[in-house]
């Protein structure tokens, strides 16, 4: 159960990332590149890309929606101690969807993926004078259903002031890497087309866009440093915790991944991007080598190694923070030393009449908590369980 749990956090959080990147792609770099380049009389039929980037954006949606479908079945499963095949007959998911956190979080998601569709078939139709209306929109949503992802993780249980600024913080974070690492992948597809294109247009387009991009990705990268160490500030506590807990050691291999992107980003940024600049300027077929080859390799590098981290990231999220020891209360009302963040509440309303069994002796059991066991006491948890995850 943990690892599919995993897998579909994994899967989500790369469909979403994905999303946004293909839309920020379009409106910061993609769309001015061939503008520019149509300026001084380079005109390049971009349709093939763009069409390129609309299926990466179907793709990634319908993707978000299986995950989190998948992803939801599996907390209604956690939080109930029943299988998957026996929560939906059992009632459990409609208890999830209207009286939890997680529920909620996942049909305001559902409901923004629904408007991007929409936004995407209002695209896919030509306008004449072409508008960038409809990219603006559809990154709006795009950015929207990443950043509804705060409420699924730690920062989700977080209440008051505390609460906000760790959501607001979470949220930076997620957009910065939707709009660095999302948008490696369209950068890769742009310079490959380039490459193949031959031609001295597609070169300006190229030069353009890794100056572009180079730029954003530069501003993504401070973004995600100072949003990082809040997070690792409100979720470690300690620099003995990075090594003293599963959570800590899980954070240090993310941030070694970090460490070497940002390197091959480096690389990118200080030597090559300079030099297919003035490759393109002296010597075109220059530029249309070498060094637009090895951009095109670190680019995919990047990329690679942003799954990797989203795989870390996705693990994460089923771990208890490094600072939030507590107790945890088992199914005989004991309370046992967990290292599980969470504030549980008890609610006497529609109290079960005498003699109505064993199962509980409350009917809502509150408990606003950022990490779940992935296999809980049996009898700890009821099906009218309010769980914020």
């Amino acid at each position: 159960m943990s690892a599919t749990l995993i897998l579909a956090r994994w899967i989500h959080f790369a469909a979403a990332v994905a999303l946004v990147g293909v839309f920020s792609f379009r409106l910061f770099v993609g769309d001015p590149a061939f503008r520019e380049a149509a300026r001084t009389g380079r005109q390049v039929d971009n349709s093939p890309f763009t069409g390129r980037l609309t299926q990466i954006a179907v793709g990634s949606l319908l993707l978000i929606a299986l995950s989190g479908t998948l992803w939801l079945l599996l907390q209604a499963s956690v939080m109930s101690g029943r299988s998957i095949s026996d929560v939906l007959p059992s009632g459990v998911l409609r208890t999830v969807l209207l009286r939890t956190q997680a529920g909620h979080d996942w049909l305001a998601r559902t409901a923004l993926l629904v408007l991007l569709a929409l936004t995407l078939t209002w695209m896919h139709q030509r306008h004449h004078p072409p508008s960038r209306a409809p990219s603006i929109v559809a990154f709006v949503f795009a950015s929207a259903t990443l950043s509804a992802l705060v409420w699924t993780g730690h920062a989700g249980a977080a209440r008051g002031a505390r609460g906000a600024v760790e959501q607001t913080v979470d949220a930076v974070h997620l957009l910065a890497a939707g709009i660095w690492l999302g948008g490696l992948g369209p950068l890769v597809l742009l310079l490959k087309a380039a490459r193949r294109a031959e031609h001295e247009r597609w070169l300006v387009v190229a030069q353009c866009a890794t100056t572009r991009f180079s730029t954003l990705g530069i501003l993504s990268i401070a973004g995600l440093l100072g949003t990082g160490i809040v997070n690792s500030w409100f979720l470690v506590g300690s620099l003995a915790a990075l090594s003293s807990t599963a959570y800590g050691c899980c954070l240090l291999l993310k941030l070694g991944l970090f460490g070497i992107t940002v390197a091959v980003a480096t690389v990118n940024r200080t030597r090559l991007v300079p030099r297919f600049s003035a490759a393109h300027a002296f010597d075109p077929e220059a530029a249309r080598g070498k060094t637009l080859r090895e951009l095109q390799r670190n680019s995919a590098v990047e990329l690679g190694l942003g799954v990797l981290i989203l795989g870390v990231v996705a693990a994460l999220g089923t771990l208890p923070p490094a600072a939030h020891p507590h107790t945890h209360v088992s199914s005989k009302g004991t309370p046992e030393r967990r290292n599980v963040a969470m504030r549980i509440g008890f609610s006497t309303q529609n109290s079960p009449p005498p003699g109505a069994g064993t199962r509980s002796e409350v009917s809502l059991v509150r408990i606003h908590c950022g990490f779940l066991p992935a296999s809980p006491p049996k009898g700890s948890l009821s099906a009218g369980d309010d769980r914020r995850l």
